[in-house]
């Protein structure tokens, strides 16, 4: 029975995964093929590198233009991708048996709950290193097709950090959901802390005297000690492990001591971690569900824990580096001027020493579309996730015409995504506000409209992939493929010509390429992103009537 069920949990999930490492290798030859043969150029570059800042990103300039490659896939780009999988699994492994009522199964035969929880966690644990493994070898790959050397760049080292920071967050996202039957809170719970943890590493080392406030951040420690250049530091990997091996035990033990859910039962979180009313009104916001009727105000409820988290830490970000960019202006604009044309075409070409080009390249060119898409991406997916945990056939059942339920999925959707966006823009305005930056209040709408549109965007996208397939895996898989690349072409082809026409298909061209809150709106590319957001939607509702589904 174990062996079957662990070989049923891989079956069930290796899918997605290999989605997430497949556009990770994509992103990688993409990024290789627009640095290979720059040479000397890269080294002097890294050469002439502040010392803080090299050590802060985990950069090196032993391997040339594959440190710079590899350090962004491992640093940045792959750690996102690979804690997303771990989440994705961690989140189900109990709690999405309680939600699709498959629990009532396993239950009857002849095993303890800790033995089934024991064999979905061991599959949770091989995916997370079958995906590891699976994007090491795509990034060698990435490097040895373009004539580049692995030699001196320890690419397995970096993954193994990657994947130690990874499990903390599975495991996070594992214990939520297993001791509470929430799914959602333990997903939406643990990605909101994935992109927290993000900023806190990537902004606390800038204020002076808080340095080391970043090694509270787990993501501090996927870099910490350079593994791409010094190998394996197995002292903050074992600190993540050990993280890990808590978390699960707290799981384990919790399993026994709560009822099991069949369907969509709630579970009173709050009464079993304390009686304080506050603390239970806080838990139900972030739970959701609590008192929303409808299918946009469910699905919409459903999504709050990570609008509130992944949203209110873009806000919080965003405020910050208004008065953070006072502190730092005198210096900033000439340490950026450092950096050679193939660095700052990941940002957009942003002027620092300008408040406008310090929002957009510190915020707006990468964070908050990664904050954005968390939100748009899972909310997306929310169509597929019915089939899922077979709730459709409930709602099937009531009187709601199929298309009618799937417009009203993608306008939860769509308003989650656009919501995400204003929080970012929100934070923006007031930034700007109480530092007194003197951004053009226009263009700070401009910007945040096409943050918003790319949000919906996004969510059209994943909505599709879940219309088509009814499964939740492809969604996501769908949206963070489109995502990871699109970036990537779209900011490569700053300096190589001939990505140039693929740049155009994809929705960040529209989004940034511009650079809104510095030149203003060009009305036609918050046209496309709009357009692109209606017909994919479109195209997901009539995908979705015209196939059986799964529930």
């Amino acid at each position: 029975m174990l062996r079957t069920l662990y070989l049923k949990s891989i079956r069930d999930r290796w899918i997605g995964a290999l989605i997430g490492v497949a556009a990770l290798t994509a992103t990688a030859l993409l990024s290789m093929w627009a640095y290979s043969g720059m040479g000397d150029e890269v080294l002097t570059f890294f050469d002439q590198m502040p010392e803080f800042y090299s050590t802060a990103i985990g950069l090196s300039s032993v391997g040339g233009v594959t440190m710079l490659m590899m350090s962004m896939m491992l640093n940045f780009l792959g750690p996102f991708v690979i804690a997303g999988i771990a989440i994705s699994i961690g989140a189900a492994t109990f709690a999405g048996e309680e939600r699709t009522g498959t629990v009532n199964i396993l239950t009857t035969v002849p095993r303890s709950r800790r033995r089934l929880l024991w064999s979905k966690t061991a599959a949770m644990v091989t995916v997370l290193l079958g995906a590891g493994l699976a994007s090491w070898g795509g990034y060698a790959l990435s490097v040895v097709a373009f004539g580049e050397t692995t030699e001196g760049v320890d690419v397995g080292a970096a993954t193994v950090h990657v994947l130690a920071v990874s499990l903390l967050f599975g495991s996070l996202a594992l214990m939520l959901s297993t001791s509470t039957g929430q799914q959602a809170l333990g997903s939406g719970v643990a990605t909101g802390l994935l992109v927290l943890s993000f900023l806190i590493s990537g902004v606390v080392p800038l204020i002076s005297g808080w340095e080391d406030w970043a090694q509270i951040s787990p993501w501090y420690y996927i870099s910490d000690g350079d593994p791409l250049a010094n190998g394996v530091q197995w002292t903050p990997v074992l600190w993540m492990l050990a993280g890990s091996v808590v978390l699960i035990a707290v799981a384990f033990l919790t399993l026994d001591a709560r009822d099991l859910k069949s369907g969509e039962g709630r579970l009173p979180l709050v009464e079993r971690v304390t009686g304080d009313p506050r603390v239970e009104k806080a838990l139900a916001m972030l739970r959701g569900r609590s008192n929303a009727t409808g299918v946009v105000g469910i699905t919409m409820a459903e999504g709050r824990a990570a609008l509130t988290i992944a949203g209110g830490g873009i806000f919080l970000m965003m405020f910050a580096l208004g008065p953070l960019f006072l502190a730092v202006s005198d210096f900033v604009g000439e340490f950026a001027s450092a950096f050679p044309d193939s660095i700052m075409a990941l940002v957009g070409f942003a002027d620092y020493s300008t408040p406008e080009g310090w929002y957009h390249g510190e915020g707006l060119s990468i964070v908050a579309p990664v904050a954005v898409a968390v939100v748009a991406i899972g909310r997306g997916a929310s169509l597929a996730l019915e089939e899922r945990t077979r709730r459709v056939s409930f709602v099937m059942g009531s009187p709601i015409s199929r298309a009618a339920f799937a417009w009203r999925k993608l306008a939860a959707a769509v308003l989650m995504a656009a919501g995400a966006g204003a929080l970012a823009g929100a934070g923006m305005a007031a930034g700007n506000l109480v530092a007194g930056l003197g951004l053009d209040w226009g263009n700070v709408a401009g910007a945040t409209l096409s943050l918003m549109l790319l949000g919906t965007t996004l969510a059209a996208v994943a909505f599709l992939g879940g219309a088509l397939s009814g499964n939740p895996s492809v969604a996501n898989g769908a949206g963070i493929g489109v995502a990871i690349v699109g970036w990537a072409v779209a900011s490569f082809a700053e300096i190589n010509d001939a990505l140039e026409p693929w740049a155009r298909l994809s929705p960040f061209y529209y989004y940034s390429s511009n650079v809104p809150l510095e030149n203003g709106l060009i009305w036609w590319h918050v046209g496309v992103l709009a357009v692109a957001t209606a017909v994919l939607g479109s195209a997901g509702v009539w995908a979705y009537t015209r196939r059986d589904l799964r529930g």
